[in-house]
């Protein structure tokens, strides 16, 4: 069954491209939560050691979806990156605020 112009199944992909991306965000966002409460080294071994195992985890999940699914490739990408870009960004402001307060508490905490 069609609805506009494109079949459902490129509605399908890319809603489930964008689930996964959406997955990717969400685990970014704990990740961060998670690394602003701990030490500078830890919070770094947490922020570079997540993003290293969500984007392991998403490509094995993108790779077995692509090959053994018939859902469109296209689509089901540019879903995924739309969410994914959007998740990235919100990751970099929410850890580049992270850093701003921190670098601000050490100027505070050297002037007294």
């Amino acid at each position: 069954m069609t609805e506009g112009m494109w079949p459902e199944s490129i509605w399908v992909s890319a809603l489930i491209g964008a689930g996964i991306a959406g997955l990717y965000s969400l685990a970014a966002l704990w990740l961060g939560k998670l690394a602003v409460k701990s030490s500078q080294r830890t919070f770094m071994m947490i922020v570079m050691g997540g993003m290293v195992a969500r984007l392991f985890v998403t490509i094995i999940v993108l790779t077995l979806i692509l090959l053994f699914t018939s859902l469109n490739s296209a689509a089901l990408l540019v879903g995924f990156f739309i969410v994914f870009a959007i998740g990235l960004t919100a990751e970099t402001i929410i850890l580049h605020r992270h850093q701003s307060s921190v670098l601000k508490d050490s100027e505070s905490n050297t002037s007294k």
